[in-house]
């Protein structure tokens, strides 16, 4: 996928961090908001619990022309036909994902380090979510915050869209955007809110209009 093409807010969608809103809805209203892609990060997925919801969601993907993409499980973003699939550093190889998914499937890789970035940008990945930002609030990564300074050097660094991640906010928008990244991942900023298709407008508004 052209970078041009390739949305610029990224929703992770978060059973975890709250338990008021289901991975479907999540999913739902951001669809509604617009060109907005959906990551279904899904830690302790159960294929009996959590495969019709999923399969769900890539209905609605389909249906309305948006982009879902499952973290961390090539093989099951084949199976419910989603977009593509995001890999951290311990969900195996991008090569591999790529031969498994084909060559129009958007992957993203996990990059935390320069030494990553290298290998990142020698792979077959569309594009690299690279954090933490500003910290996290889903999960211990035992990382500094990359704060926006760090942030720009990695974007500068880099020849593939990134997509910047880490505890950022609807009023961090901004600043993040003028590292140079393509766009934002987003957890708690979503799905801790109590408006979703609201905040799912807000933030993408808040995004700068393409050049």
């Amino acid at each position: 996928m052209p970078a041009r093409l390739l949305p610029r807010l990224h929703i992770l969608t978060d059973t975890a961090i709250q338990s008021r809103h289901s991975h479907f809805e999540l999913a739902k209203a951001a669809f509604e908001a617009g060109d907005i892609a959906v990551q279904y990060r899904n830690k302790s997925f159960d294929r009996g619990r959590d495969l019709a919801e999923l399969q769900a969601i890539a209905h609605l993907a389909r249906e309305s022309k948006r982009l879902l993409i499952v973290n961390d499980h090539p093989g099951l973003a084949l199976e419910v036909g989603a977009g593509g699939v995001h890999l951290g550093l311990e969900d195996g190889g991008i090569e591999e994902a790529r031969a498994l998914l084909g060559p129009e499937a958007i992957i993203g890789a996990t990059v935390h380090t320069p030494l990553e970035l290298e290998a990142a940008l020698q792979s077959s990945a569309d594009y690299l979510g690279i954090g933490p930002v500003f910290g996290s609030k889903s999960k211990e990564t035992g990382l500094p915050p990359l704060g926006t300074a760090g942030l720009h050097a990695f974007a500068r660094a880099s020849h593939k869209p990134v997509i910047a991640i880490g505890n950022i906010q609807l009023a961090d928008i901004t600043a993040v955007m003028t590292t140079g990244v393509h766009g934002i991942a987003v957890i708690s900023a979503y799905c801790m809110s109590d408006v979703l298709p609201l905040r799912a407008i807000q933030l993408l508004h808040a995004l700068p209009l393409p050049h």
